[in-house]
C-alpha cells in the first residue's frame, strides 16, 4: 500500500531537489498540491489560498496566508489520533539503532583509508610505488631469512610494518608532483632519494633492529619535510623579515640527537608487546581515547535537537534527555576504545600472518585499518546495548508530540514515517494504513 505513495514521493523528492513536503512552497502529495507561502507567493499565484486567493476551494491543511487560518492552526490538523500514534511509534522505533555488523565494518575500514589521504590526493603516485615497495621487502615472503623471522616476532612487527609504510612514502616522494607543499626528492636533493633506499635496503639485509629504525626515522624526517614552492615562500618571506630559515633536509637528517632519541622511544614503544588488558589502558591513553571521546562528543552533537525538545516540554523530561544522552556517549567512549584494542591486537597477528603468505603490503595495510574496523564495531554494538539499558530517547518522544500538535508538524512526521516505511522490508501493515489514511486525507 505504501509502494506507490513511495513512488510518488520519490518522483516529487527528484523533482524539487530534495524539497518535496518538507516545504509548503512546493506542490506535492503532502499538501494536496497547492503552493505557498507568503506576500510574494500569493500575489505571483492569484490562484492559490490566501489574502489574494480568487479560488475558495485552495485553502491547503498545511499552512496559510491568511491571519485568521494561521491562528486556528490545531483546528486544520487531518487524520485520526489512532494513526497518528501508529506513525509516531514506528518513527520512534526507527530511531534505535540499526546499523549492522557488516556495515559498521565496511564504515570503519572506510574512515581508515581517509585517514590516509595521500592515497586519494596522489592516487596513480599510490599505487605505482607499491610494486618496488614490495620488491624491497621480497625475503619477507621468504622463510627462514632474517625478514621473514623479523616480520613474524610480535616484538619486531610493528618495527616492520612502519619501515614499509615509510619506504612507500620514499617511493612516492621520487615520482612526479606539483610540488607545491613538497618537492621531488631528486629536485631537493640529487643523492637523497639513493641514499636513502639504499641503507633501508642494507638495514634490512642486516636484520639489525635499530639500523631499521634508524632507516626508518631519517625517511620519515625526509618524507615529512615541506618542501614544496609555498613553503619556500613562506621561508623567504620569514627570512626577509629576519626571521632564521628553516633548516634543510639533510640538515635535519644529520641531526644525529634528534634521530638518536626518536630512534629509542621507536623501539621501545614498537617493540612491547601488550596483552588485551594492557592493550586496552594504551589505547584509552592514545588514538583508541581520542576515538572514543570523539565518539561521545557526537552524541551530544546528534541528540542535540532532542534535547531541546526535552527541555522545552519540562526540565524533568530535559535532564532525563541529557542523561541518556551520556549514557549513550560513554557507551561509545567504551565500545571504541575496546574495539580499538582489540582491532589494534588482532590486527598486528592477522597483519603478521598475511604478509609472509599473501604480501607484506596486504599485511601492513590489515594492520593499520583493523583498529578502526573494530572500533566502529564496538560502537555499533555498544549503541544497541545503551539503548536497551535506558530506552527510547524521551527527547525524541517529545519532538513526535509537538509534530502531532501542527499541520506542519505533521506533514513532516508523514513524510518522515513514508521515507522510513519504503526501507522497512518488514513493514508492519498497520503502519502502511496509518501512511495510506493520512495522505489520502491530506490530498483530498
Amino acid at each position: 500500500m505504501v509502494s506507490s505513495i513511495g513512488s510518488l514521493a520519490n518522483m516529487e523528492y527528484m523533482l524539487y531537489g530534495g524539497a518535496s513536503g518538507m516545504n509548503a512552497n512546493t506542490p506535492s502529495y503532502m499538501n494536496g498540491y497547492r503552493a505557498n507561502t507568503g506576500f510574494y507567493g500569493n500575489y505571483y499565484n492569484p490562484y492559490m489560498y490566501g489574502a489574494y486567493s480568487t479560488n475558495p476551494n485552495s485553502q491547503s491543511v498545511f499552512s496559510s496566508a491568511s491571519p485568521a487560518a494561521t491562528n486556528n492552526a490545531s483546528a486544520q490538523t487531518f487524520g485520526s489520533a489512532k494513526d497518528w500514534n501508529t506513525l509516531g511509534d514506528y518513527y520512534i522505533k526507527g530511531q534505535s539503532p540499526s546499523e549492522s555488523i557488516g556495515g559498521a565494518a565496511i564504515g570503519g575500514a572506510a574512515f581508515g583509508m581517509m585517514t590516509n589521504l595521500r592515497f586519494f590526493a596522489h592516487p596513480w603516485n599510490s599505487l605505482s610505488t607499491i610494486g618496488k615497495v614490495e620488491k624491497t621487502f621480497a625475503d619477507v615472503r621468504k622463510k627462514g631469512t632474517k625478514m621473514y623471522e623479523l616480520w613474524r616476532n610480535p616484538e619486531t612487527h610493528k618495527l616492520m610494518t612502519d619501515a614499509y609504510a615509510r619506504m612507500h612514502k620514499l617511493e612516492g616522494g621520487a615520482k612526479s608532483r606539483l610540488g607545491l607543499f613538497k618537492l621531488r626528492f631528486d629536485k631537493v636533493d640529487k643523492k637523497l632519494y639513493g641514499d636513502l633506499k639504499a641503507e633501508m635496503e642494507a638495514a634490512l639485509k642486516s636484520g639489525d633492529k635499530k639500523a631499521i629504525a634508524t632507516a626508518t626515522e631519517k625517511i620519515r624526517v625526509a618524507t615529512n619535510a615541506k618542501t614544496g614552492y609555498i613553503p619556500q615562500a613562506w621561508n623567504k618571506l620569514k627570512v626577509t623579515m629576519g626571521g632564521k630559515p628553516a633548516k634543510t633536509v639533510a640538515e635535519r637528517i644529520d641531526d644525529a640527537g634528534a634521530i638518536s632519541q626518536a630512534v629509542s622511544k621507536n623501539l621501545t614503544e614498537k617493540g612491547t608487546v601488550l596483552g588485551l588488558k594492557d592493550q586496552f589502558k594504551h589505547s584509552l591513553k592514545g588514538q583508541g581515547g581520542v576515538g572514543g571521546a570523539l565518539m561521545f562528543g557526537m552524541e551530544y552533537i546528534f541528540d542535540w535537537s532532542k534535547i531541546k525538545s526535552a527541555f522545552a516540554k519540562d526540565s524533568s523530561t530535559g535532564w532525563t534527555q541529557v542523561g541518556q544522552t551520556t549514557a549513550k556517549g560513554l557507551g561509545s567512549l567504551i565500545g571504541w576504545t575496546a574495539g580499538e584494542a582489540v582491532g589494534s591486537w588482532a590486527g598486528a597477528k592477522l597483519g603478521a600472518a598475511l604478509g609472509t603468505a599473501v604480501a607484506p603490503g596486504v599485511g601492513t595495510a590489515i594492520g593499520a585499518v583493523a583498529g578502526l574496523v573494530c572500533g566502529s564495531i564496538g560502537v555499533a554494538l555498544a549503541g544497541k546495548l545503551t539503548r536497551k539499558i535506558v530506552g527510547e530517547d524521551v527527547g525524541t518522544k517529545a519532538e513526535v508530540e509537538n509534530m502531532k500538535k501542527t499541520p506542519q508538524g505533521q506533514a513532516q512526521l508523514l513524510q518522515l514515517t513514508a521515507q522510513q516505511a519504503m526501507a522497512d522490508k518488514k513493514l508492519d501493515p498497520k503502519v502502511a494504513l496509518a501512511i495510506q489514511n493520512i495522505a489520502t486525507q491530506a490530498s483530498a
